[in-house]
């Protein structure tokens, strides 16, 4: 008798100790608390369109089954709650994904079983989350008309740190999952450009598993067109003046109407910088820009800020929200049209042109980390 209650108690406490899980593998199931009785779906996304695979009720538990009628191959997938709270995760119909979390702090809460490429994605994205976090509070810092210089200063040398800080955590991940889908995430958080053979050794580890997704051809597609105009740099954009050649001088008036010219800051180590108020790119590149300017002006590094801009409250606007405290800024309010971008042959931007002391042209193209070794060759290593 004592037997049987000991094999009776022992089934219970295996039982009572195993988490539920997916009846059968296609299967992804869980449990949400905070979410009882509203919808769930499951959605994958097919040339970057969302594709509903299956929907359900949240039960009053907070359980959940979703079962799609046909096969998942290994891809990212999206549950969505009442079209409004999303997790991402990546899995396939060989598996039996089961995950908790608490609406709404989705992402914060979640645990996965079942699945190691979800459980490796869920440890990228939250190592990479409170620094995204501390980014949006300090750029919010640097649009707030009531900050003074120095807070702007200070927010955009924090920015860049931030941004030095998710590469960092974006390249030891990789090093050490590189053929998990989940390494084409933190490729995201990687200038293309400047990581070149990062971007090759993640694809082709991971082409032999996830090559036939949307994701991995559409990186596929973005680094061979990086490619492309590295091996054939006389398709690069802006190349009117190069390496080695003279940079013909530009006078043109700042906001006061002062004219200011480039030939004046000869002796200065001065980086030309094209750019406009209404240029994404340049208006997240300012950061960067500040924080080189900070760190080197003492040692004779200047920036000439040349502006596309056609509206000049809005140039001023963005000259005072990112902190560009430096004193050579010019325009002369014709957008494209800027009678200095014409003349180098500027055709995009952000768009830079370091000019030595002599008045020579030593780099072009210098943005984020590029710009800042560059200036350190020159002022660090000298």
């Amino acid at each position: 008798m004592l037997r049987t209650l000991l094999g009776i108690f022992t089934i219970a406490l295996l039982f009572a100790c195993t988490p539920p899980q997916a009846e059968e593998t296609g299967v992804i199931s869980g449990v949400i608390t905070g979410a009882e009785g509203e919808v769930i779906a499951l959605i994958r996304f097919e040339n970057n369109r969302p594709v509903t695979m299956d929907t359900t009720i949240i039960a009053s538990d907070g359980s959940f089954r979703l079962m799609p009628d046909q096969p998942m191959p290994l891809d990212y997938y999206q549950i969505k709650i009442d079209n409004k709270r999303d997790l991402v995760f990546i899995t396939d119909s060989t598996e039996a994904l089961y995950l908790e979390a608490a609406s709404p702090e989705l992402n914060e809460t979640v645990t996965y079983k079942g699945s190691m490429n979800s459980s490796l994605y869920d440890r990228f994205t939250s190592t990479i989350r409170p620094l995204e976090k501390r980014l949006i509070e300090l750029k919010e810092v640097t649009k707030d008309k009531n900050s003074s210089d120095i807070d702007r200063s200070q927010a955009f040398s924090e920015i860049v740190e931030l941004n030095k800080k998710k590469e960092a955590a974006a390249k030891e991940f990789i090093d050490t999952h590189t053929d998990s889908p989940a390494a084409i995430a933190a490729l995201s958080e990687l200038n293309l450009k400047q990581n070149m053979e990062v971007y090759k050794k993640v694809l082709d580890a991971t082409k032999p598993s996830f090559g036939h997704s949307y994701y991995h051809r559409m990186v596929t597609t973005q680094y061979n067109q990086a490619t492309m105009v590295k091996q054939n740099p006389s398709t690069r954009k802006n190349s009117a003046y190069t390496v080695g050649m003279e940079a013909p001088d530009i006078k043109m008036t700042d906001p006061e109407g002062t004219t200011r010219s480039l030939s004046d800051l000869k002796g200065k180590v001065v980086m030309i910088d094209f750019w406009a108020s209404w240029c994404g790119p340049c208006r997240r590149e300012n950061p960067n820009v500040v924080a080189a300017y900070n760190r080197y002006k003492d040692k004779g590094f200047e920036i000439f800020s040349v502006s596309l801009d056609s509206d000049k409250n809005k140039w001023l606007r963005a000259i005072q929200q990112d902190g560009l405290i430096w004193p050579n800024h010019v325009s002369d309010l014709k957008g494209w049209q800027n009678e200095a971008s014409q003349a180098y042959g500027v055709s995009s931007i952000p768009h830079t042109i370091l000019v030595g002391r002599d008045g020579t042209i030593i780099a072009t193209h210098l943005r984020g980390a590029a710009l800042e070794q560059k200036l350190a060759e020159l002022f660090d290593q000298a």
